[in-house]
């Protein structure tokens, strides 16, 4: 029987149900109704106040902003507003939690689904952190007792345990010292985990809203503890399972990193202690930044816009973002190349002048620069080769190279080339290392076979014993048996002791080799053969051995790989991205936030970007309705990857109501919010947007592997929402510029004051 018309009804005998007899309502509200309508408001009502066992989580829809709320004893997720209701709900419900609260609120719920909604909410993120744990964790609850150094012991329970860190909870927890001792009174009464029952030192984090939850890393070495909990661990590994979600968080936030390496128009440049250029990271849109600056090779001209001298007083300034203007002018016998930031033009009162000219010789360029030192504590550095480490060692300083828009329209003012003299600067050759993003070729120009063999590896007076891992004519692999530390290049004897046991033609002792890499934490050794190949008694003998044996001898694939050096690079390119950025996803509901990444070092531009939550809110720029409109011309055929945007923001002086949210205004419209007396908190933000081509983007992600051996349902879920990405939008505040701008122009228009 369908009872919505008596939806009114049902609503005042629900909570006059608690106080009164049902049948005794039903005989005053509704004295002309049929014992079958009667029974079926009865049963209704019932239903409507039967306790509730439902659990309410809404993280997924209300991402970031829920937070636990309990009642008789069931825990739900629910944001402010929700609770508020909740708990309005329950007066009706005489404080009872029942299927009618819970219905009420999914009809809410739904209402709210159907409201044209802005862009939704995320948090913050910093891709390059990668994990938080290290190493595999294991969701295992047992007892552990935290021993405070004033003798008082604390009684808790682990949610998870790694070798050197724990997750703990405390039922009642005080604020405790930075480092306390730990032992697990349960766990050491197990077969080999008796050494677990001696306190070691661990370093406390707590959160000021959780206490009670203990975030722990073990400070003081010891190797039984190390060797007992991996074994429990590696044993209890199908029973437990071990938690994916710091391996899902940290892949999921490399992926979006490579999207914004892979997909900006940033150039990711890399100098050394005195400031010249080293190494370029580019991606498909490189290209165009970097023809202004080519020769014979991509960006061999770079060091004419950053010379050494502007790279370090740049340096100097790390945490302020700043804007360099240049053009070429070309000479009757040679160009000439004029560059100066803002700041240096306003100065020395030139801009107008710059613009002028550089307009005039149809080649002005724009770059939005942020530079930062390099930190070598990254965790990737642990799988660097020597070749790596040498490579990189030399490096001290990373850049981003941005191209932004440049000012199309001259200054009404006359000027000439003469007045630009002092920012005219000398063509500067030099060769730097350029770097693709994605998988090299190996550096391999012979087949190799795999072949264990042991040998003997002689360095001086010292001799390793080892075993090949694969050769060929001109080098070997070799895997020692214990670490060993080289200078290299260095040269070195090879002892083939089991090949040579099965030939007597041959004399393999005593070959000369040179060592070109060492890997592995100083385990594996790469060789290459020393002199001229045809007096060289090793390559005459794997010669003549892959000749007869290439049927019985498996070859190594000579297949694409990442680097362990250029994951370093790419970590710390993201350690501090060039903008705030957006990381937006398209599915059948349309267009969502995926998430965005932080850039800490404009504080002012993400407190503006983020809501009261601290969370990132793109819709203080572009709603949703705008940004379907921006995609469509994304999707335009017309050849443009990206397009940019000036979103002009302000509040009226007269009015806090009244608010301003304009995008490419027009030059009256920015005197008028540029006027004190009219707005104030104005903000204008750069807005570069490029659609994501997911067919030409591939994850390099070190984590990727492990994440699919853990969790298949975190696997399958990351892969929808990156096959979901839409779009990568960059915001760059452009405000003080604008501004400066802005003053340069009056003083260029107001008249010239006679001389008294």
């Amino acid at each position: 029987m369908d009872l919505s018309a008596y939806k009114t009804l049902l609503n005042k005998l629900v909570p006059l149900s608690y106080q009164y007899d049902l049948d005794g309502l039903l005989d005053t509200m509704l004295p002309e109704a049929d014992e079958d309508i009667r029974f079926q408001l009865q049963a209704e009502v019932r239903r409507l106040t039967s306790p509730c066992l439902r659990v309410l989580d809404l993280r997924s829809l209300f991402p970031g902003l829920c937070h636990l709320f309990r009642h008789q004893g069931l825990d739900h997720q629910l944001p402010e507003h929700l609770v508020t209701r909740f708990q309005n709900l329950l007066q009706g419900y005489s404080g009872e939690y029942t299927r009618g609260l819970y219905e009420s609120l999914l009809a809410e719920l739904a209402t709210l689904r159907k409201l044209p909604a802005q862009f939704n909410t995320v948090p913050w993120h910093l891709p390059s952190l990668g994990l938080q744990r290290k190493e595999s964790r294991l969701r295992f609850v047992t007892p552990v007792c935290l021993q405070l150094d004033n003798g008082q012991v604390l009684q808790g329970n682990t949610l998870d345990i790694s070798p050197a860190g724990l997750l703990v909870q405390l039922q009642d927890a005080p604020r405790l010292p930075e480092e306390v001792a730990i032992s697990f009174p349960e766990l050491a009464k197990q077969t080999g985990l008796a050494c677990l029952a001696a306190p070691k030192r661990y370093r406390v984090r707590q959160d000021a809203g959780e206490l009670n939850r203990l975030k722990m890393q073990r400070v003081e070495e010891d190797a039984d503890w190390q060797q007992a909990i991996a074994a429990f661990i590696e044993q209890n590994r199908p029973r437990y399972g071990l938690d994916a979600e710091d391996l899902y968080a940290t892949v999921k936030f490399q992926c979006w990193g490579q999207a914004l390496l892979e997909t900006s128009l940033s150039c990711s440049l890399f100098f050394d202690g005195e400031g010249k250029l080293q190494h370029l990271l580019t991606n498909r849109h490189s290209a165009k930044t970097l023809s202004a600056w080519q020769q014979a090779k991509p960006g061999d001209l770079l060091p004419t816009l950053l010379s050494p001298e502007r790279v370090l007083h740049l340096a100097k300034q790390a945490d302020k973002p700043s804007l360099l203007y240049s053009f070429c002018h070309s000479g009757a016998q040679q160009p000439y190349y004029f560059v100066a930031n803002q700041d240096e033009l306003i100065k020395h009162h030139a801009y107008a002048a710059f613009i002028n000219e550089g307009i005039r010789a149809n080649t002005l360029t724009c770059y939005y620069l942020s530079i930062r030192p390099l930190h070598y504590g990254d965790q990737a550095t642990g799988a660097l080769d020597a070749q790596g480490v040498r490579h990189l060692q030399q490096l001290k300083w990373q850049l981003w190279l941005t191209p932004i828009p440049a000012p199309q329209s001259q200054w009404p003012i006359d000027s000439t080339l003469k007045q630009l003299a002092p920012f005219m600067v000398p063509a500067s050759l030099h060769q730097a290392t350029v770097t693709p993003l994605g998988r090299q070729a190996s550096k391999r120009r012979e087949a190799r076979f795999k072949l264990q063999s042991t040998m003997e590896l002689s360095v001086g007076n010292k001799v390793l014993m080892g075993e090949t891992e694969d050769l060929s004519n001109s080098g070997l692999k070799l895997v020692l048996a214990e670490p060993i530390r080289l200078d290299i290049p260095c040269l070195v004897q090879v002892h083939l002791t089991e090949l040579n046991q099965r030939s007597r033609e041959w004399k393999l002792k005593g070959l000369p080799y040179r060592v070109v890499n060492v890997s592995g934490n100083g385990k594996v050794v790469h060789l290459r053969i020393e002199g001229a190949e045809e007096s060289h008694a090793g390559y005459q003998f794997f010669n003549a051995l892959l000749e007869q044996n290439q049927d019985k001898l498996r070859a190594r694939p000579n297949t694409h790989h990442t680097p362990a050096w250029l994951t370093w690079l790419t970590r710390q390119t993201l350690q501090q991205p060039p903008s705030p950025t957006f990381v937006l996803g398209r599915n059948d509901g349309g267009f969502y936030l995926q998430g965005a990444i932080a850039c800490l070092l404009q504080q002012s531009l993400m407190s503006f970007l983020s809501n009261e939550f601290q969370q990132a809110h793109f819709s203080r720029l572009i709603s949703r309705q705008q940004w379907q409109s921006i995609y469509t011309k994304l999707l335009r055929p017309d050849g443009r990857s990206h397009h940019s945007y000036e979103i002009w923001t302000a509040k009226a002086v007269d009015s806090s109501q009244q608010s301003w949210l304009l995008i490419d205004p027009e030059p009256k419209r920015q005197a008028f919010l540029l006027n004190p007396r009219h707005s104030q908190q104005l903000n204008v933000s750069l807005v570069v947007i490029n659609r994501l081509q997911l067919r030409q983007l591939e994850h390099l992600v070190p984590e990727w592997n492990t994440l699919t051996q853990t969790s298949l349902y975190k696997t399958q879920q990351l892969e929808q929402q990156l096959a979901e990405l839409s779009a990568l939008s960059q915001v760059f505040d452009i405000t003080e510029a604008v501004r400066r701008k802005a003053a340069v122009k009056q003083s260029v228009l107001s008249p010239t004051p006679l001389p008294s």
